[in-house]
């Protein structure tokens, strides 16, 4: 196997390690992993921006448009560029004010984006949804028609929980509050899967660390745990005693 291969493992399994270190306690080689983890990060999403957006969506358009004398897909450039920029004054207390520009272009243009997606997905989808299985009653299976009857109360019902013009009491406050079951379904559901998600990363990140305990990667795993073990009971034991001592 080669060196690259190896090392690249150890780096892999000890970053993972010094991560869960951090159930311990605090400590340097979390710290380190920590602050190598948000660097690297930092530097992908950097080049990102160079390589993706600047480079593709400003420098190569505007040299074409340069070249063309297309005054109008030159100011098209500048100009989104310009108010881009400008986020950055918000770190210069004396030029801070010019950020609100730019803040309030990309919210105005993000709303403006955002909501005839959102009505086409949350809202008119949602109706379209409930109501089209009934256009075909006729041909539905029971088990469909009840799948189908589930959707229509849990969804009546959950609008009649946000529905605050009127006082809730009598029937609408039982329709509500039937809605309240609906709505914990939902809320379960989806920490349930967002807790699935993690445990999927949890498991890939544990036969990572048996995967680098094997001898072809002259057991990694093992012995930085033994490294860790060891710090832990010198910084125990020893360090603290020391530091006692001197103080």
């Amino acid at each position: 196997m080669e060196f690259s291969t190896i090392l690249g493992a150890w780096v892999a399994a000890g970053l993972t390690l010094f991560i869960f270190s951090f159930l311990y306690k605090d400590n340097p080689f979390f710290k380190a992993a920590e602050h190598l983890y948000i660097g690297a990060g930092l530097a992908w999403h950097i080049q990102l921006i160079i390589y993706k957006i600047i480079k593709v969506k400003v420098w190569e358009p505007m040299k074409v448009a340069w070249a063309s004398g297309n005054w109008f897909t030159i100011w098209m450039i500048i100009i989104p560029t310009i108010l881009g920029l400008s986020l950055i004054t918000q770190f210069i207390p004396r030029i801070s004010w010019l950020s609100r520009y730019g803040f309030t272009f990309m919210m105005g243009y993000s709303a403006g984006l955002a909501l005839p997606a959102g009505l086409a997905t949350d809202f008119t989808n949602q109706i379209l949804g409930t109501i089209e299985p009934f256009a075909n009653i006729v041909n539905l299976t029971p088990g469909q028609l009840i799948n189908a009857l589930i959707l229509l109360i849990g969804s009546i019902s959950v609008l009649f929980y946000f529905f605050f013009s009127i006082e809730h009491k009598g029937a609408v406050k039982k329709i509500s509050n039937f809605g309240i079951y609906f709505l914990m379904i939902y809320f379960g559901a989806s920490f349930g899967n967002t807790v699935m998600a993690r445990f999927s990363l949890l498991y890939g990140r544990f036969d990572l660390l048996v995967r680098y305990s094997n001898a072809q990667y002259f057991y990694a795993t093992n012995w930085i745990i033994v490294g860790l073990v060891i710090y832990f009971l010198l910084e125990k034991f020893v360090l603290n005693k020391v530091i006692a001592k001197n103080s």
